[in-house]
């Protein structure tokens, strides 16, 4: 199964390898080409994890009750108010001309784009992935039978088992893949739609605009990084010691509280939406099969069967639930590369049973995570690996994408915990 099947990333950009290098290379003269302290990489290993995932490896996205509107988009309540206090300083500096924006990308510092809602962009993604599973797999394998819902669900996740692997299905991997962006985080947001593959405009309108400078000072002293990258996208630093007035006032003192009051874990939800989708998806294969035909026997002679299937309610469910704690343990194994024998997934499936059953369901889906979220750092061409490399050691080139724009709107992936704060 090819990853073009399921509708892979796409970088959106026509630029080569060399092209972005030389950009991020030269683009920021400081410390050889690192660019300030307030200049951000999050292309570098850990750091393409900032925003989505937290502390302790658990993949997470925003809790909307907290995405507020702010001017012409929509960012985290204390991103909002560390924004807020920036454009003042920067307005006021405008009037008293301490800086001419005139000719910069920088303008009035608006948002220009925000938050994007990870969730719909999932939904997206696994229902493009759904919809070639009807249309490509099963309108056209004749031989394949779907007589029951069970019969669309068995063999969904089987068509899923013989060539997934490494395949994003739950909302965790694809929150931890490059198919999300740094502004699911509700921690960024853009000042300037400049694409991704205009260096030259990057160069021209931002970097080296005079008021440049004044972004910078501005940025490290309210508490926000600049992309390296894609320099017309601001970042809220979680551990930036300037942040910690708008953290503390929101009453996130540390990380344990700010994961914990703003953030969703995305194991909580991965099963609710994958199978809410399956069943739309069901039932988009059932509005157009809606009859079947199919050979029996009778009496030891062959008739036709004729079946009428029936629609179903987004979220109902017909299976036990140990049948989706066993399924999660495997489509977790799966698109984590299989990094797991068989007999420690019945050992996980065993163990979380116990806890389905002196506990909860909730409980027993956090064990399993527990035992696949350390997983996102055992991926190839991390830290780790480029420190082999520079020791001569590997030979291994990164075929890493960027994070942060090239993917769709808003880009690719994003992150969070761990190295990466």
């Amino acid at each position: 199964m090819s990853r073009s099947f399921f509708g892979s990333n796409r970088l959106g950009s026509s630029m080569s390898w060399s092209q972005k290098t030389k950009f991020a290379n030269g683009a920021h003269k400081e410390f050889n080409g690192l660019g300030d302290v307030m200049i951000k990489d999050v292309q570098f290993h850990e750091r393409i994890h900032y925003g989505v995932i937290d502390h302790e490896n658990n993949s997470v996205i925003p809790d909307e009750k907290f995405i507020v509107n702010f001017n012409e988009g929509r960012v985290f309540d204390f991103v909002a108010d560390a924004i807020s206090v920036m454009k003042l300083n920067y307005m006021a500096a405008l009037q008293k001309g301490l800086v001419n924006a005139a000719g910069s990308a920088v303008g009035e510092l608006l948002l220009t784009d925000s938050y994007h809602n990870p969730r719909i962009k999932y939904e997206l993604y696994i229902g493009t992935m759904l919809k070639a599973f009807n249309r490509e797999f099963l309108d056209r394998s004749p031989n394949i039978i779907i007589a029951s819902y069970e019969d669309y669900v068995n063999t969904f996740f089987n068509f899923i088992r013989n060539g997934g692997i490494g395949i994003p299905i739950t909302m965790t991997r694809w929150n931890t893949s490059y198919n999300s962006s740094i502004l699911d985080t509700g921690l960024a947001f853009k000042y300037s739609d400049i694409p991704y593959d205009k260096d030259s405009e990057k160069v021209n309108l931002i970097i080296d605009h005079p008021c440049y400078e004044y972004l910078k000072n501005l940025a490290l002293n309210m508490g926000f990084s600049i992309l390296k990258n894609n320099p017309n996208v601001l970042l809220f630093d979680i551990m930036s010691p300037a942040t910690e007035p708008y953290r503390t006032h929101r009453g996130l003192n540390n990380l344990e509280l700010f994961f914990e009051n703003r953030f969703i874990k995305t194991y909580t939800i991965d099963m609710y939406y994958l199978l809410n989708n399956i069943n739309i998806y069901y039932n988009k294969h059932v509005n157009k099969n809606p009859i079947i035909d199919m050979l029996d026997m009778k009496c030891g002679k062959p008739y036709t069967k004729t079946i009428e299937l029936e629609l179903v309610d987004v979220g109902y469910r017909v299976y036990p639930e140990e049948w989706e704690l066993l399924t999660y343990v495997q489509v977790r194994n799966m698109e984590e590369g299989n990094p797991f024998t068989d007999n420690k997934l019945n050992h996980i499936y065993k163990k979380a049973k116990y806890f389905l059953k002196k506990l909860d369901k909730m409980s027993a889906m956090g064990y399993i995570n527990d035992m696949f979220r350390d997983q996102v750092w055992n991926k190839d061409h991390g830290y780790h690996d480029s420190l082999q490399k520079l020791r001569g050691k590997t030979t291994d080139t990164s075929g890493r994408r960027l994070r942060g724009e090239g993917a769709s709107s808003g880009g690719t992936s994003g992150g969070g915990g761990g190295s990466g704060y």
